[in-house]
């Protein structure tokens, strides 16, 4: 009789275990946003999904009003963005909401005009994003990259003994 009920437990205790991510991992604090500033030359095609101000094809619609002058830009602006063009990633970003650029907008979901500037410099066009990236605490990432996979382990190896327990016991029965 102690034998199936070991088992049982086993196995539960496996599944619990196993079943984690739906409990972990378990939220200790606010998200810590950081704001990163990304420049990028306009390629052929779209950005974010809209017609390329860089072509010519598209005549003077709606996206060549979102184009703004390098020199129209706010000076702490333009440092931001001279900043993340120089950047060898592209760009950088900072983790205080004070150092951010006043003038630039920092929305977690950028769009042409909110978070996405097409800025004229010199004849060539660059993407300029600006955005809140909101992320998790340190303590939210060591639960996702080593209590889950190590308590899924386990409870998979529980599984695995409660079924050589029941095994077992069936096998000694007969």
């Amino acid at each position: 009789m102690r034998t199936p009920l070991a088992a049982a437990g086993l196995v539960a205790l496996g599944v619990l275990l196993m079943a984690n991510p739906l409990f972990l991992p378990v939220a200790v604090g606010e998200p810590d946003p950081a704001y990163t500033h990304t420049v990028q030359p306009v390629g052929e095609g779209s950005v974010a999904g809209i017609e390329s101000p860089a072509s010519d094809e598209v005549g003077e619609s709606n996206t060549s009003d979102a184009v703004v002058a390098y020199d129209d830009l706010d000076p702490a602006a333009r440092a931001a963005f001279d900043r993340a063009r120089d950047a060898p990633e592209g760009g950088f970003g900072v983790e205080a909401p004070d150092e951010r650029v006043d003038s630039l907008s920092y929305p977690t979901d950028p769009t042409l005009g909110d978070g996405l500037l097409i800025v004229e410099r010199d004849g060539e066009r660059y993407e300029f994003w600006t955005r809140t990236v909101e992320r998790e605490p340190g303590a939210v990432v060591a639960q996702r990259v080593v209590l889950q996979p190590v308590a899924f382990l386990v409870g998979f190896l529980t599984i695995v003994a409660g079924a050589a327990v029941g095994l077992r016991g069936r096998l000694g029965a007969e």
